[in-house]
Formats: structure tokens, C-alpha cells, sequence
């Protein structure tokens, strides 16, 4: 997602799901079985694992609607990315360059609609990004359970891989939703999708979809990594609590069981966003590179070489903390947004597996 698409790591082996959690001791899965709950429901009389094209298609539906939540998070987040001011260590004051600030500007300036620049390619990046994700990591998972690695290290490796390999697949839509909304409504440098490739081809290339596709695969697959292992750990937690003698009957846990995948994977998004998010906000800047630079984020983006260029120009000119802008949108969209694919991806997975449950 993302690019900072939102990904979606797999559960833990001993979590359970929903209302359904087991105190007895699970029995290790057979070779047409999944340690994976996500390739799995508790919501049917279903055993099998979920096929590949399932896996995607699951996958897409739940980037769509999670793309069409977060929209306006996603056009302040980029737009912060795109700014070049000092940024202060007195990061608590309140600053005309924050969160609420760019959001009052874009509305000001553009109106609702500037809230959701971008939004058909980005609804394209994140059902295309989704069904990928998915359909890899599937093909992955079921290779690395034929090893003696354990579970933890399966998801690490094959969250990282099928971050990268649909992070590439899909990375000129990725790199479409940036210009769109770095572009001024008044002055825009694309009017459309088609137009916008068509420009692209003419003056920068094939390469010029590709720009900050290295930062993009660098941060994708720690942040993957990173994701899936926070995710085991804080299911693998949860269950234990659930199994507890002393919490595990207690209302409040009963309450959360039903939107438990919401919660742990909105928690292990926000780890991993902040762990890896200087490479995602180098990837914006490098994103909007090329013969329309001075026409993108108000003409402020200098021009860069380079990934080890632009982290050090931004360092030496900006300060350190500017490596973090807009984190406070980033957070707020990843939340809600890998909450809401986790959940959805869940629900989508039942209802396909009740519907053919052998």
C-alpha cells in the first residue's frame, strides 16, 4: 500500500478469530493446510486454505474500500512529503506547515475535491497492489511451510518478497497518484490517466514511470517484514490473554473479539510506518523528478540524483525531523486503513471459503 499501499501480514498461529478461540491445543496443520489464519476462517466448516486467485481477489476487494476511506489522509500526507521548510525540533508547537494547517489550505485553495486528487489512480494502485500482494504471498507461504523455517521467519520473508515483486508491478500507478496530487487544480500539468501516461512515455521514457522505485522496494520490504512479525506477536499476545485463566473471560476481551483483526493490524501498521517512513517520504520526492518538476508542489522540490542524494540534501537543508513529515497523516491514514483491510480481507476470506468450503 505504501508504496505505501497499506499491506496486510499474516496472523499468528495461535490467534484466534473472533468469537471463535480455542483453549485446547491446535494439531500442526496437514500439508494441504495453512498456519496462516488469513488463508483460513473459524466462520465456516471450512478446512482448506484459500486458493492463490481467492487470496487476490480477497486482497483487491480489501484495498478498494480501505483506499476510499482514507483518501483525504493520503492527499495532506503527500502534500506535507512535497514541502521543503526548516523543520523545528519544537515539533509539539503548533505550525502553519502541520496537519490541519495543509488540510485548511487544500480546502481553501481547491475545495472538497482537492482532498481527493488522485483518487482513480489510487483506486487502480490499491486494488492492482492488493490482488498481487496476495496472490504472492499465497504462492510463497505454501513454498517456505514446505521448509523447516519457522513460522514467524515464513511470514517475514514472504511478506517482504510480495511487498516488493507488487510494489513493482504496480509502481507506475503509484507513481500517477503522486503527481496528481502534487498538481495544482488550477494548474495542472495531467488532465487524465491516459494523457498522463501518454506525457510521461514522450518526455521521460519507460523509466520516468519507475522514479523512486528503488526507495519504494527498500521500504517496502522491511516495513512487510516488520508488519507481519509485530502482527504474530501482538495475535500470538492476544490469544494468550484470551487463554488466561485470569482475563480470559473478561467483558472488555469478549467485546474485542469481534474486531480483534481490526485492532492488531491497525497496531502493527503504525510500528511499521514509523520504522520506514524517511524512505517513504524520499520516494514522494523522487516521484515528482523530471522536466515538470517546477510545476509539481508549487515549484518547492529541489531536483535530486538520486536516493542518497536526497536523504542528505533533506538532512543538511531541512533538518532531520523534515525526514518525518507528514508522519502525523501517514499514522492516521495506515490506522484506520490496514484496520479496515484486515478486516474486510477476514470477511471477504469467510464468505469465500462458506461458499466453497471444500
Amino acid at each position: 500500500m505504501s508504496q505505501t499501499t497499506t499491506p496486510l501480514p499474516a496472523a499468528a498461529m495461535n490467534a484466534g478469530h473472533n468469537n471463535k478461540i480455542s483453549t485446547s491445543a491446535q494439531p500442526p496443520p496437514t500439508p494441504t493446510q495453512s498456519d496462516n489464519v488469513l488463508l483460513q476462517t473459524s466462520r465456516s466448516n471450512s478446512v482448506r486454505k484459500l486458493t492463490p486467485a481467492e487470496s487476490a481477489f480477497c486482497g483487491a476487494t480489501a484495498g478498494v474500500v480501505s483506499r476510499a476511506m482514507i483518501a483525504p489522509f493520503d492527499v495532506v500526507k503527500i502534500t506535507l512529503q512535497l514541502q521543503t521548510q526548516q523543520r523545528s525540533y519544537a515539533f509539539l508547537r503548533p505550525t502553519n506547515n502541520g496537519m490541519l494547517a495543509c488540510a485548511t489550505r487544500i480546502l481553501r485553495k481547491e475545495g472538497v475535491r482537492g482532498l481527493f486528487k488522485g483518487n482513480l489512480s489510487a483506486e487502480y494502485l490499491y486494488l492492482t497492489y492488493g490482488a498481487a500482494q496476495f496472490l504472492v504471498f499465497d504462492t510463497i507461504e505454501s513454498a517456505l511451510r514446505q521448509t523447516s523455517l519457522p513460522k514467524r521467519a515464513r511470514s517475514f520473508i514472504g511478506g517482504a518478497l510480495a511487498g516488493a515483486i507488487a510494489t513493482s508491478a504496480t509502481y507506475p500507478f503509484d507513481l500517477l497518484r503522486t503527481r496528481f496530487i502534487a498538481q495544482e487544480t488550477g494548474n495542472k500539468v495531467h488532465k487524465s490517466i491516459l494523457g498522463a501516461v501518454k506525457q510521461i512515455h514522450a518526455e521521460e521514457g519507460v523509466r520516468g514511470f519507475y522514479r523512486g522505485l528503488w526507495p519504494a522496494c527498500l521500504q517496502i520490504m522491511p516495513y512487510m517484514g516488520i508488519v507481519f512479525t509485530s502482527y504474530d506477536v501482538l495475535a500470538s499476545s492476544y490469544s494468550w490473554m484470551r487463554r488466561s485463566l485470569l482475563v480470559g473471560n473478561s467483558p472488555v476481551l469478549r467485546g474485542l473479539d469481534a474486531v480483534q483483526d481490526a485492532l492488531i493490524g491497525g497496531s502493527a501498521a503504525v510500528i511499521g510506518k514509523t520504522c520506514v517512513y524517511p524512505l517513504d517520504l524520499v520516494r514522494k520526492r523522487l516521484q515528482v523528478q523530471g522536466p515538470q518538476l517546477t510545476n509539481f508542489a508549487y515549484g518547492a522540490v529541489p531536483k535530486y540524483t538520486g536516493m542518497a542524494n536526497a536523504l542528505s540534501f533533506i538532512v543538511r537543508n531541512e533538518g532531520f525531523l523534515a525526514l518525518f513529515r507528514g508522519l502525523t497523516p501517514a499514522l492516521i491514514k495506515a490506522a484506520p486503513a490496514s484496520a479496515a483491510v484486515f478486516y474486510i480481507y477476514g470477511y471477504t476470506r469467510d464468505f469465500v471459503l462458506t461458499v466453497r468450503p471444500e
